[in-house]
């Protein structure tokens, strides 16, 4: 089939116009799923109020791009959906072209890319709940591909400074970035030195610099917040040798939930052992070349990082940005002989099953819920606890919720509050002096029965003297989307209230 496809169209239209159907299945399918909304969709709604050069320990870009799609399209799934699937479509083409760079043809090169798909971080979490590591993978995609163009001839002013302005709006899209960015400026530099000693480069650097530089100042005027979830990385127990080995452990543990799927098929359906060796190293392609040795220099980062770092945590999706490109290293470094007929079309089976089973599960997970009890945060009850509260505390203008996950949820449905958080800098004392009035806390009453410390920390910390007096409190209680009777218990204080 999509052998087919890609021979009609000696381009990659084919491809541009398979995914393009894909991902507009995918938004549509959010689109009626409606309910309630992610952890990540429901932090943009809470960050998109606000259009500031830093929010929260994630670099700003995916809230800077998603504030004119809420703006446009209002505050819901159709805005969060539709820059999701754009950057989705982004990476899957930018792919297609790193694996041509990389020596594959262009039925080769699709299947390369479309194998994104048994990634479980960019098939179905991403689709699921992620927005700044989509963000992140897609740049890492494109900043790859222009490295190629680079090493491939195109060495001009205009592909240095495209370089440099996707250095720089990588740099302010998330942390793990950065490891990429560094891995492959050391691949690039020691693969072809020329690239990187020139006046181009320096210039591109310097774009780059200056694109990141204000979040950067942002950053130092503000470390506290930055790095408020550096403890993801660590442990609390255990000496540095201890730590170095969880470290480890967590980084092959991760690696191989990352990549196990795709290696699986691979493996089974391709055979590449039984087929003869490929060329000698030195005819490789020099993108080919480029793939290999940020492979192992990405993992050499990795893990001096552990060795600096202390860290003991890695979770599966921070390997996105960084070794999205290993469809395309195991499709180019097998050679030719895998490409056996019945092979491809035993692969393309398993894609094509893939893509039907994606949105199947997205769905099943919702309407399946009455039948596995397994109510999750598309059943949150946003409308009908926002409604509860309009009636028992009135229209606040300023709302503190517990966390980004419930203030979001909450947001479109008072359309006339500002809803902030811990751990999310917005300027509350002079927010508060503007909008005047009584402030709303609302939190999970089932965590606890009066208001969480966290959310008491927060705002004696940002209103300080200026905290109003408490006022009336109670519980809402609203039943989950399609649920048999169980429900979810907001706990709400007002402040400053009569």
């Amino acid at each position: 089939m999509i052998e087919r496809l890609f021979r009609r169209h000696p381009n990659p239209r084919g491809l541009l116009l398979l995914l393009a159907g894909y991902f507009l299945l995918q938004w549509l399918l959010r689109i009626v799923l409606g309910g309630g909304y992610e952890m990540d969709e429901a932090e943009q709604l809470v960050l998109g109020q606000r259009l500031q050069l830093g929010y929260s320990p994630d670099p700003p870009l995916y809230t800077w791009l998603q504030i004119p799609l809420l703006r446009l399209f209002g505050e819901g799934v159709v805005a969060l959906s539709l820059l999701k699937n754009l950057l989705l479509f982004g990476l899957y083409a930018c792919s297609w072209f790193v694996a041509r760079h990389a020596g594959l043809g262009r039925d080769q090169a699709a299947l390369a890319a479309l194998s994104l798909l048994f990634l479980p971080g960019i098939g179905w979490e991403s689709q699921r709940d992620l927005t700044h590591t989509v963000l992140v993978t897609t740049l890492a995609a494109a900043t790859l591909w222009a490295a190629l163009a680079l090493l491939d001839g195109r060495r001009g002013w205009g592909q240095y400074l495209l370089f440099g302005l996707l250095l720089g709006i990588g740099l302010v899209s998330k942390w793990n970035y950065w490891l990429f960015a560094a891995a492959l400026l050391v691949s690039l530099g020691s693969l072809e030195p020329r690239l990187l000693f020139n006046r181009r480069f320096a210039a591109a650097g310097l774009l780059a610099l200056l694109i990141a530089a204000p979040f950067l100042l942002w950053m130092i005027s503000n470390l506290e917040v930055a790095t408020a979830t550096s403890y993801k990385l660590e442990s609390t127990t255990g000496g540095y040798w201890i730590h170095f080995s969880k470290g480890l452990y967590s980084l092959v543990k991760s690696s191989l939930e990352f990549a196990a799927l795709l290696l699986l098929l691979f493996l089974a359906l391709f055979r590449p052992w039984r087929q003869p060796a490929s060329a000698d190293t030195a005819t490789r392609p020099p993108g080919l070349q480029l793939l290999l040795r940020l492979f192992w220099v990405t993992l050499g980062i990795l893990v001096l990082f552990l060795v600096v770092s202390g860290g003991t945590v890695f979770r599966s999706r921070w390997m996105l940005p960084l070794l999205h490109f290993l469809p395309v290293l195991l499709f180019a470094l097998a050679g030719p002989g895998i490409w056996q007929p019945r092979a491809v079309r035993r692969y393309q089976g398993a894609l094509l099953l893939v893509m039907l089973l994606i949105p199947v599960g997205l769905a099943a997970r919702v309407y399946l819920a009455p039948l596995t009890g397994n109510y999750t945060k598309p059943h949150f009850p946003g409308a009908e606890l926002a409604s509860g509260l309009r009636r028992v505390a009135g229209a606040a203008p300023l709302v503190v919720a517990q966390n980004t996950f419930i203030g979001g949820n909450l947001k479109p449905y008072l359309p006339a509050a500002l809803v902030a958080a811990p751990r999310v800098d917005f300027p509350l004392r002079r927010l508060y002096r503007q909008r005047g009035g009584p402030v709303l806390l609302v939190w999970n009453a089932d965590e606890s029965p009066a208001v969480p410390e966290t959310v008491k920390a927060y705002l004696e910390r940002r209103l300080g003297p200026e905290l109003p007096p408490l006022g009336r409190s109670g519980v809402i209680e609203r039943p989950y989307r399609l649920s048999d009777g169980r429900s979810y218990r907001l706990g709400w204080q007002l402040l400053g209230a009569d």
